[in-house]
């Protein structure tokens, strides 16, 4: 009797304690943050990553009193920020530091950092739906599938109705009103080289809001790495996506302001989901979680300001250590009241988005930059922020907690 042909052994039969999904910034972050606590040498971990040439993709900047990181990963720093309503006055932000990285960078030195980690393996696939099985997660690639104990999730492209209903579920959003107010933090640069001496390297500008907001709020952002180089970008809150030309012309006539013609040396584009969409309203997770979102899809991104880079890291060497220690996990839930302020803003910026100018230079006037900056990583006291809300336009916030009330 004829027998089949034996078929080639199917991915499905290769089996993993942790699969990453997404080698981005929460995914490198957690198998580094893993290699720390030791659990790379007794943990088999694969990395699923769809684009295998990983580039500068995108910048990550952010302010803490040390940089973090591995070495290498920080292209530029500064001590002093241009204040957004008195341009010409210097604000030092002593004891933070200002840090620039580029994502090249990261990502070459984060793989360079994983690389001596034998029980790491990466595969390029774009991963397309996981679901818990049999006591595991069957993981389905467009080339592969494979089983995991755990999966942690920072990308996936085309969710389907059963994966949104879970990501609901893991950050507990039926109890998140306003969560479905949805805008954009878009931005369009460019890397100059001026033929001029223009730019301060020693202060950045955070917001110029000296251009046409056509009913955004607008303004121009400027990392300078020397006094010949810099990062100029046009950056927009709204419902729709900043366009190319817009940016291109707001960039033209900075650079004119300055006084010199310059050469472009690279372009970047980007945009940033500003949604309560993604809060984590869970203050923890089971011990035996299956499946575990990280990055944006777990909450990383403060809605108000796009900035994650450092709130990644943090949340992934607990997350990290929970895991070493079989403890129940952390999840990336913001204190309520962080959570309404940002509630409160979003919803003033949806509304009424020509708002925003007035309200960020007022903030900027009132208020030392240190203690903005200390706000913003969501770190002060209740005081402090009385004394911040105090002295913005408090009618405008008043309203916008009625509605947000009401909603509840």
């Amino acid at each position: 009797m004829e027998t089949e042909s034996p078929k080639a052994p199917s991915a499905v039969e290769k089996h993993f304690d942790y699969t990453i999904v997404g080698a981005g910034a929460s995914g490198l972050w957690l198998a580094m943050a893993m290699q720390a606590e030791g659990l790379t040498a007794k943990k088999t971990i694969r990395i699923a990553e769809r684009d295998p040439a990983k580039e500068n993709d995108r910048t990550w900047c952010y302010w803490a009193p040390q940089s973090i990181g591995p070495e290498g990963t920080v292209s530029k720093s500064w001590n002093a920020i241009f204040n957004p309503k008195h341009h010409e006055r210097r604000d030092p932000i002593a004891p933070y530091t200002y840090h620039h990285v580029r994502s090249a960078d990261f990502y070459q030195a984060a793989r360079n950092a994983l690389k001596d980690s034998p029980n790491i393996t990466w595969i390029t696939d774009e991963v397309t739906n996981f679901r818990e099985e049999n006591g595991v997660v069957k993981v389905t690639g467009r080339s592969e599938t494979w089983t995991t104990e755990r999966i942690f999730v920072s990308a996936l492209e085309a969710p389907d109705a059963n994966q949104t209903a879970r990501l609901d579920s893991f950050l507990g959003r039926s109890k998140n009103p306003g969560a479905d107010r949805f805008m954009w933090q878009s931005f369009s640069g460019k890397r100059i080289k001026s033929e001029k001496p223009v730019f301060d390297p020693t202060a950045i500008n955070m917001m110029k809001f000296d251009v046409p907001q056509e009913g955004h709020t607008r303004f121009i952002y400027v990392l300078p790495f020397s006094e010949n180089e810099a990062l100029v970008e046009l950056t927009q809150f709204g419902k729709e996506r900043l366009e190319g030309p817009s940016a291109d012309e707001a960039i033209e006539t900075y650079m004119q302001k300055q006084g010199s013609a310059y050469t472009v040396l690279e372009d970047e584009v980007a945009a940033i989901p500003m949604t309560a969409r993604f809060d984590m309203l869970r203050s923890s997770l089971p011990a035996d979680q299956k499946i575990v979102y990280i990055g944006t899809p777990a909450g990383a991104v403060k809605p108000t300001t796009g900035y994650a880079f450092k709130r990644m890291e943090a949340y992934a060497r607990d997350l990290a250590k929970a895991l070493k220690n079989e403890k129940p996990l952390p999840t990336m839930r913001r204190p309520w009241r962080f959570r309404l302020y940002d509630h409160l803003l979003l919803r003033i910026l949806y509304e009424q988005p020509h708002r925003g100018k007035a309200i960020f230079e007022r903030l900027f006037e009132t208020q030392p930059t240190t203690r903005i900056l200390k706000f913003l990583d969501e770190k002060t006291s209740i005081s402090e922020e009385i004394a911040i809300f105090s002295r913005l336009p408090i009618g405008l916030f008043l309203g916008s907690l009625v509605k947000h009330l009401a909603r509840r």
